[in-house]
């Protein structure tokens, strides 16, 4: 599997707001890796979960414990405005997790404060502004994209 041009334009883009983390899950048992990263060195930690978009975690050949820098894209359901307090179920970004948070930014990706910056596409944000505290379901596996480090 090979990067294409729209896959490394939203790596180049997101590499700022990307999440560091540890690899704490790896599933490869139905097609494309599902990788799980902890991220939060200090305070609370929050899991991040999602597929692998570009097939760079099986070439890289991750192992549980490494430390990544990832940006994963996660599309909302049923998005209302919510308090703004942090909190994400169970602590996992995931299929059917509901997240709550403030809206950082918005556009054709937008980034909501839950505890980690999560980036959401836009579409499924649409009608909330940045400052807006907004809850909403994880509708399905995030696309993950493994940004190299130097």
């Amino acid at each position: 599997m090979s990067i294409d041009f729209e896959q490394l334009a939203f790596i180049e883009k997101w590499r700022a707001k990307a999440a560091r983390g540890v690899v704490v899950a790896l599933d490869g048992r139905r097609g494309d890796l599902v990788l799980t990263v902890r991220v939060g060195d200090f305070g609370e930690q929050l899991d991040l979960r999602g597929r692998d978009a570009t097939g760079a975690a099986r070439k890289a050949r991750l192992a549980i414990g490494d430390r990544v820098t990832i940006a994963i894209e996660y599309s909302a359901a049923d998005a209302v405005p919510g308090t703004g307090r942090p909190a994400v179920t169970n602590g996992h970004v995931g299929p059917g997790a509901v997240v709550e948070g403030t809206v950082a930014s918005t556009g054709e990706i937008a980034v909501v404060r839950c505890g980690a910056e999560v980036l959401v596409r836009g579409e499924t944000l649409s009608g909330f502004a940045a400052g807006d505290g907004v809850r909403f379901t994880v509708a399905d596996e995030g696309r993950a994209y493994l940004i190299p480090t130097r």
